[in-house]
This record gives structure tokens, sequence and C-alpha cells, in this order.
């Protein structure tokens, strides 16, 4: 089983102006819940480091994300890799042009443990995981009609 989860929303704002928000790393890095710190290394990957709360366990969670896909005006796919801890995972956020110059937004992350953990890692973030999502979307909604 992978901790995964899919947040769709609605946005009063054109899917360009979404676009130009999601496009920057630095826009949308530090709205994950638990936000520690990110660097960007390049266009194309940056580490982001975080604060989970995981149940009964807190830890930070320290990723290398790696964007693989832009098609402008509409997604940004990306893969994760925990450099902490043994994880790696993908998601993306994806934009449709809705009625009256408004945009419809999904969300989506999924996460997996590897390794002699993974199991156990996996059953600890089944919930963490589409509550991040969710969060992390609303926040990229809210945050964008303000841009």
């Amino acid at each position: 089983m992978m901790p995964n989860g899919t947040q769709e929303i609605h946005i009063s704002k054109r899917k360009e102006e979404v676009w130009k928000f999601l496009q920057d790393i630095n826009n949308w890095a530090p709205l994950i819940t638990g936000y520690i710190e990110h660097e960007v290394i390049s266009e194309e990957q940056f580490t982001w480091k975080f604060r989970a709360d995981l149940g009964m366990l807190q830890k930070n969670i320290v990723l290398q994300v790696d964007i693989t896909e832009r098609t402008e005006p509409s997604k940004i796919t990306f893969n994760l890799e925990g450099l902490n801890e043994s994880l790696d995972g993908n998601g993306f956020f994806e934009m449709h042009e809705a009625a009256d110059q408004t945009t419809d937004l999904t969300g989506y992350l999924d996460i997996k443990g590897k390794g002699m953990m993974g199991s156990m890692i996996n059953t600890m973030m089944k919930n963490y995981v589409p509550q991040t999502v969710e969060e992390l979307t609303k926040k990229v909604g809210e945050q964008s009609e303000y841009y």
C-alpha cells in the first residue's frame, strides 16, 4: 500500500495566472504543512525540508524534488526522493480551465517508504499524505488568488 492523496479545488483566477504562481518553486514550496526550509539547486530541482506529524511520531523529512515535466500552462510533475529517510514518490499539480475564467486545480502526492522499515512508514503515512496534499493544494489555491 502506497500512501497517496488527491485534492481538487476551484480557483477564481485564469489558468495562466495560476501557472505563473506555480512555475516558481519558491512560491509553493513554503506552503507545505510543517515547512522548515527549501533550497533551490536548479530550475528543475530543489530540496524540501519539513516537519511531518505522523501521529505518535514527529520527524523532520528532507526530500529531493526533481521537476520531471512542465506542460505550460497546465501541469507540473515531480519525483520525490528522501535524503534522510528511505522514501520515494511523485506528485503533480494540474490545472484545467473552468467556466468564467476560473481554474480547477488538482494536487496529487504519492510517497512510499522503502527498505526494512517501509511497511511501518507506509502505515504511519496513510493518513498524513492525503491530509498534506489537501492542505498544500488549498494553500496553493489561496496564495495564487493574491499573486
